[in-house]
């Protein structure tokens, strides 16, 4: 496969050792089936295959797509040739409810990915995913840390998050320049309850999130009104966004747009 095409995909291909040792962090349980983003050239297809019932790998690169097709042939196996961003995975979860959601992301795309996938948390076992290091960082970290971000308090909102291991660069084919990590999903028991639009009002709680929300919140609130909702939440006058807990933000929310 030439450079440009790697390219093009984000594809860096994963050796067969770390391979076989992601795909046992993964903690199915019998009839358990997985629906695997970007299979690539299969390393991880291959060992999730001893593991599931049934794998469904969505592949948009025709040369990969055609190689796992012939490589695991007679297997419990499916490769659908499409773009996973127009996959339709709510039909596929309604057909399909013992599964995991599972893949080596292409850097360029993970986050877009990850945030599809978490629209359908509710009926999906889990999802685990290879993303890059600092991605890991921001998904599973905690207020008041220098990771902790929109995408945070998005995947908080939903999961339980656990970074499960960190993984260097000299696993891959071609090597990329930064390290990556895998991290573990579970859907909550109680999600939080979210408005349409709270995760967008989060992301402009973000957009300066190193300066006191009072000074750096722009929309239709005057400063004075943005101060005391902070205080009605009991944080202080200093409060920054990187400080609130996912429910926090949900309260927020509701005390600046006048909701119940």
């Amino acid at each position: 496969m030439d450079r440009n095409r790697r390219r093009r995909f984000g594809q860096n291909f994963l050796d067969d050792a770390m391979a076989m040792a992601i795909a046992s962090d993964l903690p199915l349980a019998p009839g358990d089936e997985i629906l695997e983003i970007g299979p690539g050239h299969g390393a991880l297809t291959r060992h999730l295959l001893q593991r599931a019932t049934h794998v469904t790998s969505v592949e948009i690169d025709p040369e990969c797509a055609a190689l796992v097709r012939q490589q695991f042939s007679g297997r419990p196996f499916t490769v659908v040739e499409s773009d996973f961003m127009t996959f339709d995975l709510a039909n596929f979860c309604d057909q399909h409810p013992k599964l995991w959601a599972a893949g080596n992301l292409p850097y360029n795309v993970a986050t877009a990915i990850l945030v599809r996938l978490l629209g359908e948390i509710p009926r999906l076992q889990g999802i685990m995913a290879m993303v890059q290091y600092e991605v890991a960082l921001r998904l599973c970290a905690e207020p008041g840390s220098s990771d902790y971000g929109s995408l945070s308090v998005l995947v908080a909102a939903h999961c339980d998050r656990t970074l499960l291991r960190k993984i260097g660069p000299e696993h891959f084919t071609p090597r990329p320049n930064v390290d990556s990590a895998t991290v573990l999903l579970t859907p909550l028991a109680q999600p939080l309850q979210a408005p349409t639009g709270f995760f967008e009002f989060v992301q402009t709680c973000f957009t300066h999130k190193r300066k006191r929300l009072a000074n750096s919140l722009p929309g239709p609130w005057p400063k004075p009104e943005i101060e005391a909702a902070i205080t009605q939440l009991g944080l202080s006058y200093n409060a920054r966004a990187e400080e609130l807990s996912p429910q926090q933000f949900l309260d927020f929310y509701y005390l600046l747009h006048k909701n119940p």
